[in-house]
């Protein structure tokens, strides 16, 4: 019975963002039926997350003023929330590697798509022959360089974006406590609601995003028909390095791109919050890393579409089955404060007329 008082105590915001714990819990339980290592490390912080985030969100939701301590939890919580999902990605990529490759239906795919625009459909190939901004080519070379160093901002953009917000959430909530003897202050509900919001979403588009890879395993352009491409990479510098690291040639898990995919939710879930200049900041550099995806051989076409759609698909169900449900009772909320305070006003100056009246009759 307490389990059920706590999860009512819980606003829309955050009961979507437990069911997308859940969901990314249960997820490795199903990874589990292909046994890799990094799946035991991800059943227990994702199972440890969801027991111990529901515990304290439950009690700080309904008895707030005996968590003063909150938002330093909350940061601890909302760290751990989000480590485990490096694991859900490297168990994917070693399941998805044994399976049966789907890259022929991707082509067709691709070919399905843009082949009235390109040969074969492949953007990659077209660029690799192009004579202006090919690989071969120095407007090319310069491209390829600076892409792949947008492109590694894929591992940057999410995790720097999530918790810069909480950080910055739980410090002035912090600093307004310690200022007014352990007050909350008047936003600290909304704050709440982000944060929860935009790891949220996040999480439901990864456990989208890592599914469709165990079911549709494939490898890339780059590997797949690596022997059509007439001219190498040619990356030096920063690039070079960069392009060492992020290449997994052990991973089947190009559609559909989380690479794309996971930074588009992070910018569509500041623009649902209205912070409008950080969303756009986002959604440029979820442009530039798809033309990367596209230049570098990463992806086809179609892994960059698919995730564009489970992106939205993500931000959609916590948005309208959560984060809007709160804006909609916040919007009624100041409604019902601004009519109560004209009321009061009205009564005020109600008063002042009828003491005004009892004064100049006095008079006469």
């Amino acid at each position: 019975m307490k389990v059920i008082k706590g999860f009512r105590c819980l606003g829309p915001t955050h009961k979507m963002f437990f069911v997308s714990e859940f969901i990314s819990t249960i997820f490795v339980v199903y990874l589990s039926f292909d046994y890799v290592p990094e799946i035991v490390y991800s059943i227990m912080v994702s199972t440890g997350t969801l027991v111990l985030g529901y515990i304290f969100l439950t009690k700080f939701a309904c008895y707030p003023q005996r968590w003063k301590i909150g938002e330093i939890v909350l940061l601890v919580f909302a760290f751990i929330t989000v480590f485990h999902l490096p694991a859900h990605f490297m168990a994917t990529s070693r399941i998805t590697i044994k399976k049966e490759l789907k890259d022929n239906s991707l082509l067709k795919a691709d070919k399905f798509l843009l082949g009235w625009l390109v040969e074969d459909g492949q953007l990659s190939l077209y660029l690799d022959k192009n004579n202006f901004i090919g690989p071969h080519t120095i407007l090319g070379r310069f491209i390829n360089n600076s892409l792949q160093i947008f492109y590694f901002f894929y591992y940057l953009i999410p995790y720097i974006s999530m918790h810069f917000m909480n950080l910055a959430n739980c410090g002035k909530e912090i600093i307004f406590r310690f200022q007014h003897k352990g007050q909350m202050s008047p936003s600290h509900r909304r704050r709440w609601n982000d944060t929860l919001f935009l790891f949220g979403t996040y999480l439901l588009t990864c456990f989208l995003i890592f599914f469709t890879n165990t079911l549709v395993p494939a490898s890339s352009p780059r590997k797949y028909i690596k022997d059509k491409f007439i001219h190498p990479l040619e990356l030096t510098g920063l690039a070079n390095y960069l392009n060492k690291k992020c290449k997994d040639d052990t991973s089947a898990n190009s559609f559909p791109s989380g690479h794309v995919g996971e930074v588009l939710t992070i910018g569509l879930a500041y623009l649902g919050m209205e912070k409008y200049e950080i969303g756009y900041i986002i959604i440029v550099c979820t442009i530039l890393i798809a033309l990367a995806t596209i230049f570098l051989r990463y992806h086809y076409f179609c892994d960059i579409l698919m995730a564009v759609i489970l992106a939205y698909l993500g931000y959609i169900i916590n948005y309208y089955f959560g984060y809007k449900k709160y804006l909609d009772a916040l919007k009624k909320e100041k409604e019902k404060r601004t009519l109560e305070i004209s009321a009061q006003s009205e009564g005020i100056e109600n008063k002042n007329h009828i003491s005004l009246a009892e004064e100049v009759a006095n008079q006469v």
